[in-house]
C-alpha cells in the first residue's frame, strides 16, 4: 500500500512539473512580426558575378544606389519549439554601365522574394532566445537596361527563380520588442540585424 501511495505521489509530482513547464512555455507570445536588414544575399551575389563577367568583357559599372536585402517576416508558434510562417525580401540596385569610361546605359535590378519558413526555438528564456530558421520559395526578378541614347528602346527581362534562407543561429534579446541577429546563408544575407515584435 505504501509503495502504491509513493508511486502515485511521484506520478502526480511529474504531472504537476510537466504542467508547470507547459504553462511557462504557454506564457510566451504565439505570434511574432519582424523586420531586418542584411548583407551578402543570394541576389547580391548574382549581381556581383554578373559584374565580374561584364568587367572581363570590358564593361564596368558605377553604383548609383542600392538597398536590401530588406526583410519582413511573420511566424506563428505551433509548439514551444516549432513556429511556421513566411518571409518576404526586397533587394534592388541601380548602376551606370560604362564602356571605356563612357556611360552607355542605366541598369536596374530588382528582386522580390516570398518564402514559407519554419523556425526552431532552441532556447526560450523570458529575455533571451536562440533559434534556427529555414525558408524556401521563389524570387521574382526584374532587370532593366535603359540605353543612354533615348532613341534606343530599353531592354527588360523578368523571370522567376528558386531561393532560400538557412539561418544556422539566431540570437534575440528583449521582452515584447526584441532585437535580433542571425548568421546564415540565403536571400536574407550572410548576416542580418532586426527588430521583432511578439504578441
Amino acid at each position: 500500500m505504501k509503495k502504491l501511495l509513493l508511486i502515485s505521489l511521484c506520478a502526480v509530482a511529474l504531472m504537476v512539473a510537466n504542467s508547470a513547464n507547459a504553462q511557462s512555455d504557454n506564457t510566451f507570445p504565439k505570434n511574432e512580426f519582424s523586420v531586418s536588414y542584411g548583407a551578402a544575399s543570394n541576389s547580391q551575389w548574382i549581381d556581383f558575378y554578373s559584374d565580374v563577367i561584364s568587367t572581363a568583357l570590358g564593361v564596368t559599372t558605377k553604383d548609383k544606389f542600392s538597398f536590401g536585402p530588406i526583410s519582413a517576416e511573420y511566424f506563428r508558434r505551433l509548439s514551444p519549439v516549432i513556429a511556421v510562417g513566411a518571409v518576404g525580401v526586397i533587394t534592388s540596385e541601380k548602376r551606370d554601365l560604362l564602356y571605356k569610361d563612357e556611360k552607355y546605359a542605366d541598369y536596374t535590378s530588382s528582386y522580390y522574394t516570398l518564402m514559407p519558413a519554419v523556425k526552431f526555438n532552441w532556447l526560450r528564456k523570458e529575455k533571451v532566445g536562440l533559434y534556427s530558421k529555414l525558408a524556401a520559395g521563389v524570387t521574382f526578378t526584374s532587370n532593366n537596361i535603359k540605353d543612354a541614347d533615348k532613341t534606343v528602346s530599353s531592354d527588360k527581362d523578368k523571370d522567376l527563380m528558386f531561393n532560400f534562407q538557412a539561418s544556422m543561429i539566431g540570437v534575440e534579446v528583449g521582452t515584447t520588442l526584441r532585437g535580433f541577429a542571425e548568421i546564415g546563408v540565403g536571400e536574407q544575407g550572410l548576416i542580418l540585424l532586426g527588430l521583432r515584435y511578439r504578441f
